[in-house]
């Protein structure tokens, strides 16, 4: 596979991990075992898909436990591999605990995971609703978290484990929205999607109110991707779904996911 052609293609940060993947793949192609990946957002699951799809003898099965998840762990196989969903390796809890006078958000989960010392890319979406706190973590890494998970903020918590079929997905509207932009700037498409002036989303942007695929962006000519997640605080989400080519005038036409 020559790497000098393909790394042209992503962004200087996504290098390393451009790297690792194509060594997994020689790796897979070489061996003809498969090769269970950490949990990856959707950029990056793009990103794999490029790479196994550059290979003939390779096919790959991803999995976050329910259909439409925003993380989710890839098995890169052998073309003839019969999958099965076992072989992902998932586990999914229900995280009981309540506090009255502190309501718990999303942060507040995310960071307690964090600080029992687990890396981002060994759990998956928490699910968060009305009806129940789950959370879906790597098997080799369930144990620990089910010992280790005591309390979120100031509320103690219990974690039991549920089967897959138990998951609550909480309701999520989108809106597909087809654009034309002069670029795939930040700055620009963002203030495209949520209609909002250049010059403000880059106020934003540069208050360090914008994140893509969870990581604070506060450079206004950062460039999108298929795959990216792109937050604005205050304002919502979107998803870089699709670029679907140039209009005569040298415009760039994407489909965007608005969250409503």
């Amino acid at each position: 596979m020559n790497k000098e052609n393909i790394f042209p293609h992503y962004r200087k940060e996504e290098q390393g991990f451009v790297e690792k993947m194509i060594s997994v793949v020689e790796q897979v192609s070489q061996t003809q075992q498969p090769y269970l990946t950490d949990f990856v957002d959707l950029r990056q699951l793009h990103i794999i898909k490029n790479i196994v799809n550059s290979t003939m003898d390779l096919t790959m099965f991803y999995d976050g436990g329910y259909e439409g998840a925003e993380r989710a762990r890839m098995l890169i196989a052998p073309d003839y591999w019969y999958f099965q969903k076992e072989e992902m390796d998932l586990v999914f809890f229900s995280i009981k605990g309540e506090n009255k006078f502190h309501k718990l958000n999303h942060r507040d989960y995310l960071g307690a995971l964090l600080n029992i010392g687990l890396k981002r890319e060994k759990f998956g979406d928490l699910l968060l609703s009305d009806e129940g706190k789950q959370v879906i973590v790597a098997k080799e890494i369930a144990d620990y978290v089910q010992f280790q998970l005591k309390q979120v903020g100031r509320t103690k918590v219990e974690l039991s484990q549920i089967k897959r079929d138990e998951l609550v997905i909480p309701s999520e509207k989108i809106e597909e929205l087809n654009i034309t932009v002069t670029s795939q700037r930040i700055d620009t498409i963002t203030a495209n999607v949520f209609n909002q002036s250049r010059s403000k989303v880059a106020d934003f942007i540069k208050g360090k109110n914008v994140k893509v695929n969870w990581q604070v962006i506060d450079q206004v000519d950062f460039v999108l991707e298929q795959g990216d997640i792109v937050s604005l605080r205050g304002f919502g989400r979107y998803k870089f779904l699709e670029q679907e080519g140039n209009t005569k005038k040298g415009r760039i036409r994407i489909k965007i996911g608005k969250l409503v």
